[in-house]
């Protein structure tokens, strides 16, 4: 152990003392199987040679943080240098990545897929802990906002009307959202994308999400899957089936124009609302706590990676709930 990491666990031990949830989220997982999945997108090795890559923990550990403080790249290396709750949390390293080797691993992670290995994974170790599906599930989807441009909105609004185009040079074109789309709901409009999730209806854990732009409907995503036992839907899924034939649909009834909802029709919904309720707590901390609710990313993919690691983090925020309620 080096003497600059001795003093840093020495002054850590204040902080411990006062709380740190971070040190107990770490506790939570095995950070080992992550190591293959991150290291495969790397390129070093000791045949072909190359620079040495970062720790692989740490790719992931830094990946959480940004989603747990919605840090910047930037901002998430000064906090990571600056913070020793940061410090301890990543096991005090002697080398923390910068912010251009943050945005490049990540890049490295989307481009290979390894997003979806590193959600398997979690998903077994989920699993390997006794949090299997015994009620059911919930699924619903909430707006990720996005930042429009709204000045060149406002050009590209009033050159179409004069019958007239926009040329943008490359670098401009690199800043836009191409993505992203609008969406009105309750009156209000959106502009981004959308995550849709699925929860389970015992522990409040995220198990499957999938990221869309803001103008798919809801019902176009069907997150359901053999040996989810129940599946609790708001209205917006009426009349979506669901695709598991084994799986029982507790969908919300909805009344239409021409047919009001019977007092039958009324008491099975307040009964699936009051499951499904806390199938709202996920968007909640991560918008809330987290200050998540907005991308400043500018295509799908990579609002998707940042979406996983946001729902990553929920989960390990979860288990220390869980944990403190004692029903881990």
């Amino acid at each position: 152990m080096s003497f600059n990491k001795f003093i840093l666990q020495e002054q850590y031990k204040k902080v411990s003392g006062l709380g740190d949830r971070l040190k107990i989220m770490k506790e939570q997982f095995n950070w080992k199987p992550f190591i293959p999945i991150v290291s495969s997108v790397f390129h070093d090795n000791p045949i072909i040679g190359g620079r040495p890559h970062t720790d692989e923990i740490i790719v992931v550990r830094v990946m959480l943080l940004q989603a747990w403080y919605n840090l910047s790249d930037e901002e998430l290396e000064f906090q990571c240098h600056d913070r020793l709750s940061f410090r301890n949390f990543l096991d005090f390293p002697e080398n923390i990545p910068d912010f251009s080797t943050v945005w490049k691993i990540r890049e490295r992670l989307r481009n290979s897929r390894a997003e979806q290995r590193i959600w398997k994974e979690v998903q077994r170790q989920l699993n390997k802990k006794g949090y299997e599906i015994k009620k059911g599930v919930i699924q619903d989807a909430t707006f990720i906002e996005a930042d429009l441009g709204r000045k060149r909105h406002y050009i590209e609004k009033k050159a179409e009307k004069k019958g007239e185009t926009i040329e943008y040079t490359e670098q401009q074109k690199s800043h836009m959202d191409n993505d992203g789309s609008f969406s009105i709901k309750h009156g209000q409009v959106h502009y981004g994308y959308k995550n849709h999730t699925k929860i389970d209806a015992d522990y409040d854990l995220i198990r499957s999400y999938k990221v869309t732009t803001a103008s798919l409907h809801d019902s176009q995503i069907d997150l359901i899957k053999d040996g989810d036992i129940a599946a609790y839907r708001d209205k917006g899924y009426a009349g979506a089936n669901i695709a598991a034939g084994n799986v029982l649909d507790k969908t919300m009834k909805k009344a239409t124009k021409n047919k009001k909802l019977n007092g039958g029709e009324q008491l099975y919904n307040k009964a699936i609302s009051r499951i499904r309720a806390p199938g709202e707590r996920q968007y909640a901390v991560i918008k809330r706590i987290f200050k998540g609710g907005r991308t400043f990313v500018k295509t799908l993919g990579r609002v998707s990676i940042k979406e996983m690691f946001k729902c990553m983090a929920f989960n390990l925020y979860q288990l220390v709930t869980l944990k403190k309620r004692g029903l881990a």
